[in-house]
């Protein structure tokens, strides 16, 4: 036999074997993720791996890790997925929303939120992941009320409210859905306007005077001495409530 028809004849078998991984390499159609080591398809996050996710979170597992911890992708689950693989945000963020994204990122800063699959680079929103920050920031990320809402806060407040209304005041996390205030965030809108969100004294408070005299004779003075409304010591506060011995 000749040593060329030997040597063909040897590299059958290896050649059969290259074939086989070959068709063992193809991408797996029902999974997101090729079995050739591609990279995940281009629209994968946020909303692609959500679903994905939400069906089958065990399938990422091959990947990423028995614990999501990394794997063979060398990516943790919970670099984004900061409670765990089941909730975006940290452990009881979703029981008393503005009480913990307060603390949480009072202490941590806004770094984990600040990416390009939850909030956006600039904290302006991921379509089909986490929301603008402004959007409940009026003032920006770093302030719940609009831009300069703490220089003159009872003037600013009311012009922006007369203005705008309290739509924005009254969600979930920041005052209530009813103004009611929410705990660890927005007090209730009532605690200073008595009379309801659209009203700073009693109701019918306008419509008779009598009605201060007997409020304040049946309540005392103490809704009206603070330091929002009348002053801390019924002196006045600048563009609110003028000091009661100016009519006293």
């Amino acid at each position: 036999m000749s040593q060329v028809k030997k040597s063909a004849i040897l590299l059958l078998p290896l050649l059969f074997c290259l074939l086989c991984t070959a068709g063992c390499s193809n991408p797996n159609t029902q999974s997101e993720f090729s079995a050739n080591g591609q990279q995940h398809a281009a629209d994968w996050l946020p909303a692609g791996h959500m679903t994905a996710a939400k069906a089958d979170a065990n399938s990422c597992a091959a990947c990423h890790g028995a614990d999501f911890s990394g794997g063979i992708s060398k990516v943790s689950c919970t670099g984004c997925h900061l409670g765990g693989v089941d909730s975006v945000h940290p452990e009881a963020w979703s029981q008393i929303t503005g009480t913990a994204h307060a603390a949480y990122v009072g202490a941590n800063g806004n770094t984990a939120c600040a990416n390009a699959n939850c909030h956006g680079t600039t904290l302006s929103g991921v379509a089909g992941s986490g929301p603008s920050c402004s959007s409940c920031h009026l003032g920006g990320p770093g302030s719940a009320h609009p831009p300069d809402w703490g220089a003159l806060t009872y003037y600013k407040h009311s012009l922006y409210v007369a203005a705008s209304g309290t739509t924005s005041c009254s969600n979930v996390d920041c005052h209530g859905p009813t103004l009611a205030g929410v705990t660890g965030s927005g007090p209730s809108c009532t605690a200073c306007h008595l009379g309801g969100a659209n009203s700073v004294h009693p109701a019918g408070w306008d419509a008779d005077i009598t009605l201060h005299k007997n409020y304040v004779a049946a309540l005392g003075s103490s809704s009206c001495a603070t330091a929002v409304c009348h002053g801390t010591k019924l002196e006045g506060v600048f563009l609110s409530g003028p000091g009661c011995s100016a009519c006293h």
